[in-house]
């Protein structure tokens, strides 16, 4: 699979060159102004109703680990730690626009990171691809390098960014980097189905994916945004022992709104056994309201799924974890899960 490009824009395919991009921004716009007043107009008697803070846990977050360690931070913001390598992915650390407010804080506020060496973008939406969380990100860590899909590098040059420092991909592209300690790792940027736009004029001038993460004995998908289709598959033909899936569950509804870019809870379960994992992380749920979802839907969705699959999922977990939480992973016990729900879990 890769992607379409015709007169500076990428398109997942053919069928999508004659889409009015101008109505499909409108009706993002229009649908950020509804969702705001929802969202004003219910917080308050939603916190009554559930305790908020029950959704968070703060972790003791080490230097470095050589196992893989994973916290989430909230949205599709986690702090990846492997083989002495810490990695951030898709860093937001505040609102994604006064549209779209923080409902829960940050697992681990910027300030605490431990040193990051890398920083990895699926794409250029603001919810994945904030400026002030990048810039803070840069200036706290000199040496960060920021891999990115084909078309950012402008934006983050524009922002004053060091052109050595963003490296700019197309899908299937492998990056291999050392460390102090000779310690390796592996990113390989892959495919997703969604779009990319910044501003009015800019719709899919950059491409957009996913990521593989391969260092020790390990590997962790990280499947930025996307809606359900064949590159789940292709990506299982390619990498045959994916430990580790960080899986989009939300926004479930409106389906009909949400289908082309992104997955429901069901179909990101499907989508994990297609790539053929065995640990299924949920993220981008919980701290944005960007659908019509109710807060933990997306959560109860995949539960219920994972427990109606259950026959399909021998030696497979899901991993439930709040924003902060951290789960560590033994790479002597990746192989020996059974089936089930964490016990890490909300």
């Amino acid at each position: 699979m890769q992607p379409f490009l015709k007169k500076g824009r990428f398109y997942n395919s053919k069928n999508e060159i004659g889409n009015n991009i101008f109505s499909e921004y409108a009706l993002m716009m229009h649908s950020g102004f509804h969702e705001l007043a929802i969202f004003f107009k219910s917080f308050l008697n939603y916190e009554k109703r559930n305790n908020l803070a029950s959704w968070i846990e703060q972790s003791n977050i080490m230097p470095h680990s050589t196992e893989p360690s994973i916290t989430w931070i909230g949205h599709a913001t986690f702090l990846i730690q492997i083989n002495n390598f810490n990695v951030l992915t898709d860093p937001i650390f505040g609102n994604a626009t006064f549209l779209f407010p923080r409902i829960l804080p940050p697992g681990i506020i910027l300030e605490k990171l431990p040193k990051i060496d890398f920083v990895l973008i699926s794409h250029n939406h603001r919810d994945h691809m904030d400026e002030m969380s990048l810039v803070n990100l840069k200036k706290l860590n000199p040496y960060l390098k920021f891999l990115v899909p084909q078309g950012d590098k402008d934006w983050f040059l524009k922002k004053g960014f060091n052109c050595n420092d963003v490296q700019e991909n197309l899908w299937w592209n492998q990056l291999n980097f050392k460390n102090n300690d000779h310690s390796e790792i592996r990113f390989t940027f892959l495919p997703s189905k969604h779009w990319s736009q910044r501003s009015l004029f800019d719709y899919n001038k950059s491409l957009w994916g996913s990521w593989m993460v391969e260092s020790g004995f390990s590997s962790i998908y990280f499947a930025g945004d996307t809606a359900y289709s064949q590159h789940f598959n292709e990506i299982s033909n390619e990498f045959k022992n994916i430990d580790i899936a960080l899986m989009p569950i939300g926004p479930c509804e409106p389906r009909k709104k949400m289908c082309n870019s992104h997955v429901s809870a069901e179909e990101s379960g499907q989508a994990f056994l297609d790539l053929n994992a065995k640990n299924f992380v949920p993220m981008h749920w919980g701290t944005f309201k960007f659908g019509t979802d109710k807060f933990a839907l997306p959560i109860e969705r995949i539960k219920k799924w994972w427990n109606m699959n259950s026959t399909k999922l021998n030696f497979k977990n899901l991993n439930l974890i709040k924003i902060g939480q951290k789960i560590e992973f033994k790479y002597a016990e990746l192989s020996k899960q059974v089936i089930g729900i964490s016990t890490q879990q909300v």
